[in-house]
């Protein structure tokens, strides 16, 4: 991972952005959490330190055999979907604290982390949609599309968690509604491989298909039955009645 965060300077402030929101998100709901601060910063840390290491090895696991060097392999923001959860899980048990608190909390600062993740990418060049047929080199706005979706998305999950409305389906929310969004951007996004070999495809929309369609429908699918299973549980302890 050292070698991951080397020369990036801009990743670094952005990481060290996320980290900062992360302790004061925790400190606004010290109320549900009761992590004092100097439990809540390092926590913090953590959660920044998980996180990269999980879309780094996601990244470098997605990529093995597919012909792609392992300096070319930056992040796979699935990693931070698929693994981050065993982190929320076992935190929730260690601390003794209510999993649908952990899970809803801290998976506000999953999203704000990856948001500054995929500003990076402006910065880093990285993760190109593809070609616009008939114009001059033009390409789809696909990064500043997945952060106008992070922008939207984290807008929500803070009002619903601000309302307390919420009682652990903030997670499996975020699953379903980021795998159908990334599902559809895909399309017009270029692969790993096309782009470090300079090919960024010329065709337009839904002609091609990507490992990461299989990644949002495995999200959208693990979300649903999760989100279920929450609600269904939520309706039995509370005659069917949201708090």
């Amino acid at each position: 991972m050292s070698e991951f965060l080397s020369d990036r300077g801009v990743l670094l402030l952005l990481l060290l952005l996320g980290t900062a929101f992360t302790f004061a998100w925790t400190m606004l709901n010290r109320d549900r959490l009761r992590f004092k601060w100097y439990i809540a910063a390092p926590l913090a840390l953590l959660h920044t330190i998980v996180g990269v290491a999980a879309v780094v090895a996601f990244a470098k696991l997605e990529n093995i055999g597919r012909g792609v060097s392992s300096e070319s392999v930056t992040f796979s923001l699935f990693g931070a979907i698929f693994f981050l959860p065993l982190f929320y899980y076992l935190l929730a048990k260690l601390s003794k604290r209510k999993m649908a608190d952990v899970f809803d909390i801290f998976t506000v600062s999953m999203v704000f982390t990856l948001l500054c993740a995929r500003i990076n990418c402006l910065f880093e060049g990285c993760c190109l949609g593809a070609r616009i047929p008939g114009t001059d080199g033009a390409r789809w706005p696909t990064r500043e599309l997945e952060i106008a979706f992070y922008v939207v998305i984290l807008t929500f999950l803070i009002l619903r968690i601000q309302s307390k409305k919420n009682y652990g389906e903030i997670f499996p929310l975020y699953m379903v509604s980021y795998g159908a969004f990334r599902f559809v951007i895909e399309f017009f996004r270029a692969t790993l491989s096309e782009q470090v070999a300079g090919k960024v495809p010329e065709q337009g929309a839904g002609s091609i298909f990507h490992l990461s369609h299989l990644w949002a429908i495995l999200s959208v699918c693990i979300g649903l039955s999760i989100y279920y299973e929450v609600k269904k549980r939520h309706s039995k302890n509370h005659g069917g009645k949201k708090k």
